[in-house]
């Protein structure tokens, strides 16, 4: 990962706001503050019963025999071959009291009755809550990594928790919760320690959203690392609490002054460009071709300039979503060949060759573009070293 990104790139998050059906107004990237909370206690784990163990323990239970001889004998079984289960038993707490006395436990009587080899393990685990709602995370969380100090350089602000503190009510809620199971918590719980009193924080977006039509609803969307990448746990939060909506809305300024910022620090005159508050995909700005010089695709998240990937798509200008588009045709029909290769590139799951074709159509339709030749894609994807596109689209010329 760049050591400019905390998180894949914004693109991800409103290419799925867009495929919701929905505008992006604006998109803050965030530190969301988590209380760590570490857990001492047991927890009951469930194995496969040997039919062997089974017989010796239902043996004790039901029949009444007491010691190693009469298991043996009443199984015809070798006492000593018995003696070890009944030892490994004991180890597993399924089984007390000493030879000619023995009986089950009650872990022993649940692993009978229901045929499942149950062992209480001591369990170190730490969980996480919400900073702001004392909402603990379900378990998908615990896959992603945390930040435990604010790293010096990055365009993600810290989300300040409001001087909330940690409430310990939060963790026997989630003990009498039937859906405990869900989160990263033993069955049976002896301690409990928050870690520090300041918070650890997650890298997340936050995108303000609209519906696609006039005078649509705001909300807010959470984009995570949680498998989907849509955080609807964290959402939730945000969404019932109107300290963290007004937290963000505290630091934007006007669309249109921060439009005009953005031109000016790239020192591009101001007949280079034209914002349109109200077009069809919300804010756009129709920029000269000039704009997308060659050597502008030097992006990061610190130093954000338009490029040929912006091009046909929403790109951030501050906390600004804006839609950018060109009226030079070479430079729309450019973009969308470098955003093909670079799909074709960096896309995890093999695409099909319906879905390289579909890709090309879409894309080419929403650059208003005429469709690009497999032969020019490759040319390009040659030129950019980009050599898993290359092969992607050799199958394609194959067909």
């Amino acid at each position: 990962m760049p050591k400019d990104y905390l998180l894949y790139h914004y693109y991800t998050a409103l290419d799925q706001v867009q495929e919701l059906g929905l505008l992006p107004v604006r998109l803050f990237r965030v530190l969301y503050p988590l209380w760590r909370v570490r857990v001492e206690g047991r927890q009951r784990v469930a194995a496969e019963l040997d039919e062997l163990e089974w017989f010796i323990e239902r043996g004790i239970h039901a029949g009444g025999l007491k010691s190693a001889h009469e298991l043996a004998a009443f199984f015809g079984l070798e006492t000593m071959l018995v003696q070890k289960l009944i030892s490994q038993a004991r180890k597993i707490g399924h089984i007390t009291g000493e030879e000619g006395n023995l009986a089950l436990t009650t872990l022993g009587q649940a692993s009978v009755f229901e045929r499942v080899r149950y062992e209480e393990r001591e369990l170190h685990s730490e969980l996480y809550f919400d900073a702001f709602s004392n909402l603990p995370l379900t378990a998908e969380h615990y896959k992603i990594p945390i930040l435990e100090s604010l790293p010096e350089k990055t365009p993600f602000q810290a989300l300040y928790h409001f001087d909330q503190t940690w409430n310990s009510a939060a963790l026997e809620g989630l003990l009498n919760s039937p859906d405990k199971a869900q989160f990263n918590l033993p069955d049976e719980i002896r301690a409990t320690q928050l870690l520090s009193p300041e918070p650890v924080y997650l890298p997340v977006y936050f995108v303000e959203v609209r519906e696609n039509k006039p005078e649509g609803r705001l909300g807010l969307l959470v984009f995570s690392q949680v498998r989907g990448l849509r955080d609807k746990m964290l959402e939730y939060a945000v969404n019932r609490d109107p300290k963290i909506y007004r937290a963000l809305l505290a630091r934007s300024n006007s669309r249109a002054e921060a439009v005009q910022r953005y031109f000016e620090q790239h020192g591009l005159r101001k007949d280079a460009w034209y914002l349109n508050e109200n077009g069809p995909q919300g804010a756009q700005i129709m920029v000269d071709g000039e704009v997308f010089l060659p050597g502008a695709d030097d992006e990061t998240e610190e130093n954000l300039r338009l490029t040929l990937r912006s091009v046909g798509r929403y790109t951030l200008i501050y906390d600004w979503c804006i839609w950018v588009m060109c009226d030079d045709a070479s430079i729309r029909t450019q973009a969308a060949a470098e955003q093909l290769v670079d799909w074709l590139q960096n896309v995890n799951l093999r695409p099909t060759q319906f879905e390289i074709k579909q890709k090309i159509a879409n894309l080419c339709k929403r650059l208003n573009v005429p469709a690009l030749t497999v032969e020019v894609l490759s040319n390009i994807a040659r030129r950019k070293g980009s050599t898993r596109a290359v092969e992607r689209l050799s199958e394609l010329e194959d067909e």
